[in-house]
């Protein structure tokens, strides 16, 4: 999926209007995705609230509006008769069965418990400045509702080009952004007011050079197809290397989310192995200082002859060097994470590069990793491809909008994530994930970014409330589904 910039959104519009007269078509499209992914992301609505604005923007709501079910309540910011252009269109179309009421202002009360809002009060015209009279009034209440909140395009009040926010600007929970993924959604402001973000394809084309942004389905394209004859050994065999006494769960989470992902073979070397399925075979290594000894990898060296990918780190504690010093040894591709990252950035003269690695550091990490290797970076792009230059690694730079980048130069944005992959354990299984499709023979690179949008979706249906051991039930039934 391309980034770009206002400007740019603007004139590929302009070229496809020469097929579609006043871009009616085009809202149509918008709209009628909106609803698509609304229905999705949110099947138990008692009421849907849409905010609609005087232009284009409230063109998109209204046909949104008109494709969702149940009851469906438009309050506008002027009359409908007043819009102009293919908003106007959308007007008139609008479904006898949605009820619109034009409001000067809007209170929190005028909500229900159970509805949806959805944001289509001002799109990427906006650029920059405060928000005054009836808009203002709309995007308080919104946000003061308690409701969760779908913004079209980009949520209003905040800049498509710099990321900059008003006074007010609507905080959404998911944010349906049409044709290509506006810069001002990845930078400033943007990030923390999007929510979760999904970017449809509008028929616009290629709208600018920049393809680096990866929506889900771009990603799944990447997941290898089973053959009809496959097996347990051709699946691939995964190593697992994790967890200590204290976080013997991470040992665990890291198994239990490789085979889910499709490990046909996962093999688990742990200190202590709790709450695992039976398929995953385990030798414990229990220590008196409760970490796993460096003289493991001697241990399990027939494991090793046999597995096909390393995924180590998760739950190492405070570990000995001499146990990262046999991960540069293991003769297939690795992917290291958490701890094992720590003792990196501590013992920097034990790495070596290796084009067939993965890492996974959350910002933290990087931020050791960066003092280690004398990195000095400030924008997550710019420090992850540093960092990927200076390791030789594929860098898995978590957060939102995980950067994935390569010492060849490559980088993708990942679009899929929630926020509730922020909590503990949700890494572990990102590197059980990637640990999987390593041992599938899927490249590092393309591991990365599959494993991260897996990832990320799992977290944007898991929710509120969920913790990291759902993480890998939601990930068969994302697969199942694909």
């Amino acid at each position: 999926m391309n980034i770009c910039g206002v400007e740019e959104i603007r004139s590929a519009e302009k070229k496809a209007l020469s097929g579609d007269p006043g871009g009616y078509g085009l809202m149509l499209r918008a709209g009628r995705a909106a609803a698509e992914i609304i229905r999705e992301v949110y099947p138990r609505v008692r009421r849907t609230v849409v905010l609609c604005g005087g232009g284009n923007n409230g063109g998109d709501a209204l046909v949104a509006a008109s494709c969702l079910p149940g009851k469906v309540v438009v309050y506008a910011v002027k009359p409908l008769a007043e819009l102009r252009g293919a908003a106007a269109c959308a007007a008139k179309d609008l479904s006898e069965n949605v009820e619109v009421c034009v409001c000067g202002t809007l209170s929190p009360d005028m909500f229900r418990p159970g509805d949806l809002v959805v944001d289509g009060l001002l799109g990427i015209g906006f650029s920059g400045g405060s928000l005054r009279g009836p808009v203002a009034s709309f995007v308080r209440a919104a946000n003061a509702s308690g409701r969760p909140v779908v913004s079209l395009d980009v949520p209003s009040g905040l800049d498509g080009d710099t990321g900059l926010a008003a006074d007010p600007a609507v905080r959404a929970d998911l944010t349906v952004t049409f044709g290509a993924v506006k810069k001002g959604l990845l930078r400033g402001d943007g990030p923390a007011l999007c929510g979760i973000l999904r970017a449809v394809d509008i028929g616009l084309g290629r709208v600018s050079r920049d393809d680096r942004a990866v929506t889900f389905d771009e990603a799944a394209k990447l997941l290898p197809r089973p053959a009809a004859d496959i097996h347990k050994n051709s699946r691939g065999s995964l190593l697992v290397a994790a967890g200590s006494r204290e976080f013997a769960g991470a040992a665990a989470l890291t198994a239990v989310a490789a085979l889910r992902c499709g490990a046909g073979i996962v093999r688990l070397a742990a200190v202590r192995a709790e709450n695992l399925p039976h398929a995953v075979i385990v030798r414990e290594f229990p220590s008196e200082k409760g970490v796993l000894p460096p003289a493991v990898w001697r241990e399990i060296a027939p494991w090793i002859r046999s597995s096909g990918a390393l995924a180590a780190g998760p739950g190492w504690g405070s570990a000995e060097p001499g146990l990262l010093a046999g991960v540069f040894d293991f003769p297939g591709p690795v992917v290291l994470d958490a701890d094992g990252l720590n003792l990196a950035a501590r013992a920097p003269q034990l790495w070596r590069s290796r084009k067939d690695m993965v890492i996974t550091p959350h910002p933290g990490e990087a931020a050791r990793l960066a003092a280690a290797f004398g990195v000095s970076a400030c924008g997550r792009s710019e420090l992850a491809r540093t960092l990927a230059e200076k390791t030789g690694a594929v860098v898995l730079l978590k957060g939102k909008f995980t950067v994935v980048a390569s010492p060849d130069g490559r980088e993708k944005i990942v679009l899929s994530g929630s926020p509730a992959l922020a909590t503990a354990g949700s890494g572990d299984v990102l590197t059980g994930i990637i640990g999987a499709l390593l041992a599938a023979k899927v490249s590092p690179f393309d591991a990365a970014v599959l494993g991260a949008s897996l990832h990320g979706r799992a977290g944007e249906l898991a929710g509120r409330g969920a913790i990291a051991d759902d993480l890998p039930l939601i990930l068969r039934d994302i697969l199942r589904d694909m």
